[in-house]
């Protein structure tokens, strides 16, 4: 009983999500001339930041609760996924140019650090 109220509210706040990235697409669309004070590698990387999270309320609660039950993996897939992050990080700030690439990045750190908080938290 508990679970699924969880799982309600989290896919509630997905939904509330996406509609506001809708929003803010559609005000992007018919404002070309707004711009955010900071550099576009930031915001590209913010973009993935929120993709990753929104796709965490939107899908993560209910498919991968089964991969919780398998506790002697967690330290080591924590630090597994902390090295990608910081790998994907290095690349990043490392990078050329500024591209969809970037946004990818962005939701695989946010990702990655979030699964190796995750590990790390419950044990």
């Amino acid at each position: 009983m508990k679970e699924t109220k969880k799982n309600k509210t989290s896919f509630i706040i997905g939904v509330l999500m996406l509609m506001i990235a809708g929003g803010f697409i559609a005000f992007a669309i018919q404002h070309p001339e707004f711009s955010f004070p900071w550099n576009l590698r930031t915001t590209f990387i913010l973009y993935g930041i929120y993709i990753w999270f929104m796709f965490k309320f939107l899908i993560d609660i209910p498919i991968f609760k089964k991969n919780k039950e398998k506790k002697d993996k967690n330290k080591l897939r924590a630090v597994v996924f902390f090295i990608m992050a910081v790998g994907f990080f290095l690349m990043e700030i490392t990078g050329d140019s500024v591209d969809i690439y970037t946004i990818i990045r962005g939701f695989v750190i946010a990702g990655a650090c979030d699964i190796a908080i995750e590990n790390v938290w419950k044990n």
